[in-house]
């Protein structure tokens, strides 16, 4: 009767055991009664997990497996998981990946797409008993503990696959490095909990359902979670094609993935034959459990295994990925706008559910399409360019928003190379750039909503000073004054809506809104969704002013896409969209927060906008921009030329190009990919890319032509000039203004009793009709009474104004509306 207790005392000290210990623990075990006795059992039993298995080097362990057992008995029997984090694939139009966002690299595999013997070799390795046991392997416990305890360190383990998993999924929620510590630390607290865990799972759980969960959650080195998604890395392969030598190679990297690495192993011989000892240990005991024949196991240990890496990079910054800035665009629309808002109530939950939550993005990105941006972009101005400009091209589809392409001359990277950028300038980058004369067809479109004609002809001088518009300088209010720019009619004369247009005459422009008012045409962009970059935010309403009609509003590259895009779908505006669909990891759709399309301008005055822009092309500023079909747009370029733009459509897509440096500077006398350029304006370096991109773009696609205006629009309309007889000048003039009438002084005349300075009669008379557009000339009291009021002649139809005093052109820092001033070209 001593011996038993001696024996109970050395193993509770920790001492070795004598010989026979082991099997009369193991006769214990397997007479004691399957489910009566379990919960005692297994509360011995985890202390000597502790004492055993994890610290064979410490004396009183007895000490620690009482400890344990009490405490087995309290701890709570449920496990809380979270759902395994999966990676989101982002995907092109034509179902084309574009590329993969993940915190761990995971794809789920059912187990029955495992291969039986892929399942047997983890099992043979990890765990022969799993099907035997109920979650707790009582025998191979006790064995490791003492085989541990004999060799003086850990040198077998004893969780089964069940608490392996538990370890896993504990690990899997928490969400803090703290709670991932404590998750790994080998306390007798985490043992205990594992195993209550353990035992719980099993009575919820199938083994089938345990097995799948585990494959799907361990660990195989490099970033790779699961038995599916090492298939694919390691073989380059779906995990249901994994041979028998495969699936053994596989199961023997979990135990130590960095020690098993068999990326390391293709470059060290050594590595390999440590890789190839363990592929070949599991394989003998597939051997030993049954799993395979003998005949199977020497086949198998013969095959040199074929790796075939395939890393799958996470992120937009992966160089695989064909259309980064589209892919950073997608992130920030479903992290940080409303579309996305179904994915969390806060940015955080947004980020994870999108590097965790398996999702399928289906976008709207054309790689046709985006081939000929890109390409375009780095053939003009080549990343590695000594000028180091940028270009942006942007473009979408007329009557969807469709964004076909998002092209940008630069490596998405934040290394400090030339070339290299995070900065999505497609987007605005962090505050938007000036867009020139291209804001020139929101002035025109507002003209022609207010009944102006197209004949409206108007004396444009090289230098004009408006006496509607203002400028604040630090000296005070002036005038606002500019000049015409070097690609326009530099040396002044009378234009039309047409000619004005084509030609980009900053003068005309500035009239014609004198005639519209200071809030139409900003109301016109902004109902084509351009706004003002703010702090970040491509937000905010647009500056009003004289300068608004040569862009001086910092606005988005993408957003004047759209805009423009409105035109040839008939006024129809649809904000430029990325996102068409999102499934969840199950493939079941997530609503998304999408903005409709909106009849936002009058089908025919959109139709007469095309057709006025169609001549910009054909014979004006953008000749550089023709592709042997119908074409329409806009120059643009700002002061100095630190920008330059152009901005143009076909029937079928409208596409923006952007050309500038990211810290603003004037690209003037500057050589750009080999070619020397006085200035750059909007029909060269832009016109050229924008040529280049859509003829390939295009190529494919039979010509078209645009909906010609039916003649109603641009006719003009007739108003009645008001009465103002009595008011004072200032009075009238605002009067008239608000009528859409441009205004004419015609001096002092004897009118008593109208007081001195008051209007007297105007020409055409009030109560007549006159063209909308057409100047109504105010002849004001000097305050004597006139013997017989003279009948004035009738205004001629066309009236050159006087030409102002030459003025320096307004620079940077204008007020009223006008902080860029003044020279915006085509």
């Amino acid at each position: 009767m001593r011996r038993p207790a001696r024996t109970a005392w050395r193993v509770t000290t920790g001492l070795p055991p004598y010989p026979g210990q082991v099997s009369s623990f193991s006769r214990l075990l397997d007479s004691a009664p399957s489910r009566l006795g379990e919960a005692l059992i297994a509360s011995v039993i985890s202390g000597l997990v502790l004492a055993g298995v994890a610290f064979p080097l410490i004396g009183g362990v007895g000490l620690a497996a009482k400890a344990a057992s009490d405490e087995f008995l309290v701890l709570p029997a449920e496990l809380k998981t979270t759902p395994l984090a999966q990676r989101s694939r982002i995907l092109a139009a034509d179902g084309s990946l574009l590329a993969v966002l993940y915190r761990e690299n995971r794809v789920l595999a059912p187990l029955g797409d495992i291969p039986d013997l892929t399942r047997k070799a983890v099992m043979a390795v990890e765990d022969s008993r799993f099907y035997a046991h109920n979650g707790i392997d009582y025998k191979g416990t006790l064995r490791a503990a003492v085989e541990n305890s004999q060799a003086g360190e850990v040198t077998q383990g004893g969780s089964t696959l069940t608490q392996q998993y538990v370890k896993n999924a504990l690990l899997q929620a928490a969400n803090t490095k703290a709670g991932q510590d404590a998750a790994r630390e080998p306390t007798l607290e985490r043992k205990l909990k594992e195993a209550r865990y353990a035992l719980a799972i099993e009575q919820e759980l199938s083994k089938d359902e345990i097995l799948e969960r585990y494959l799907n959650i361990a660990y195989f080195g490099n970033g790779v979670y699961g038995i599916g998604t090492a298939a694919s890395f390691y073989f380059g392969k779906p995990v249901q094609e994994l041979t028998l030598e495969e699936g053994a190679l596989l199961a023997g990297i979990v135990q130590s993935p960095g020690r098993f690495d068999p990326v390391k192993a293709m470059a060290d011989p050594a590595q390999m034959e440590r890789l190839l000892d363990r592929r070949n240990l599991v394989l003998g005991r597939m051997q030993s459990e049954g799993f395979v024949s003998a005949e199977q196991l020497v086949a198998a240990r013969s095959v040199v295994p074929a790796l075939n890496i395939q890393p799958v990079l996470s992120g937009c910054e992966n160089p695989g990925v064909t259309a980064p800035f589209f892919c950073d665009h997608v992130r920030t629309v479903l992290e940080r706008t409303p579309v996305g808002a179904a994915l969390g109530a806060t940015l955080e939950e947004r980020q994870d559910r999108l590097l965790a939550g398996g999702l399928t993005i289906k976008t709207t990105l054309d790689p046709a399409v985006q081939r000929a941006a890109q390409t375009a972009a780095d053939e003009q101005i080549p990343r590695d360019d000594p000028y180091q400009a940028a270009t942006a091209i942007n473009s979408v589809e007329p009557g969807t928003g469709n964004i076909k392409a998002m092209a940008v001359n630069r490596f998405y990277s934040e290394e400090q190379l030339p070339g290299h950028s995070k900065l999505n300038l497609a987007t605005g980058g962090s505050s938007g750039m000036q867009a020139g004369s291209t804001f020139k067809p929101f002035v025109l479109t507002a003209a022609l909503q207010q009944g102006i004609p197209l004949s409206l002809s108007l004396y444009s001088p090289n230098r004009y000073t408006s006496d509607v518009f203002l400028d604040y300088t630090p000296e005070g209010t002036k005038p606002y004054s500019l000049s015409n720019a070097g690609d326009s009619e530099t040396g002044g004369g009378t234009f039309d809506l047409r000619t004005g247009t084509w030609n980009s005459v900053n003068t005309f422009y500035v009239q014609l809104a004198e005639r519209t008012g200071v809030e139409q045409p900003p109301a016109v962009a902004e109902s084509l969704g351009v706004k003002q970059f703010k702090d970040g935010d491509p937000t905010e309403p647009l500056l009003r002013g004289g300068s608004f009609t040569l862009g001086v509003n910092e606005v988005s590259p993408l957003a004047m896409a759209g805009a423009y895009a409105t035109f040839p779908a008939h006024g129809k505006f649809c904000p430029p969209k990325a996102v068409v669909e999102v499934l969840d990891s199950s493939g079941q759709p997530i609503e998304l927060a999408q903005e409709d399309c909106r009849q936002a301008i009058e089908p025919q005055i959109a139709d007469t906008v095309t057709d006025i822009l169609r001549g910009v092309v054909e014979r004006g500023t953008a000749r550089g921009a023709q592709i042997g079909r119908e074409a329409a747009g806009k120059t643009g370029s700002t002061n100095g030329s630190r920008a330059a733009w152009f901005a143009g459509f076909t029937p079928e897509l409208a596409t923006t190009v952007w050309v500038g440096k990211p810290q603003p500077e004037n690209m003037q006398r500057v050589q750009i990919n080999g070619r020397y350029y006085p200035q750059v304006y909007g029909g060269t370096i832009p016109a050229s890319i924008w040529r280049q991109t859509m003829s390939t773009a295009l190529e494919k696609l039979e010509p078209s032509r645009f909906t010609r205006p039916d003649g109603t629009v641009g006719q003009g309309d007739d108003r009645i000039v008001p009465d103002l007889r009595g008011l004072p000048y200032d009075v009238a003039v605002e009067t008239l203004r608000e009528a859409g009438f441009g205004i004419r002084d015609g001096g002092r005349v004897a009118a008593a009793p109208v007081r001195r300075g008051a209007v007297a009669y105007t020409s055409p008379r009030a109560g007549r009709t006159a063209r909308v557009g057409s100047r109504v000339t105010i002849f004001t009291s000097n305050g004597r009474e006139a013997l017989v009021e003279p009948e004035p002649e009738p205004e001629p139809a066309q009236e050159p104004a006087a030409e102002p005093a030459a003025e320096e052109p307004a620079g940077p820092g204008n007020g009223n509306g006008n902080p860029g001033g003044g020279n915006g070209n085509g």
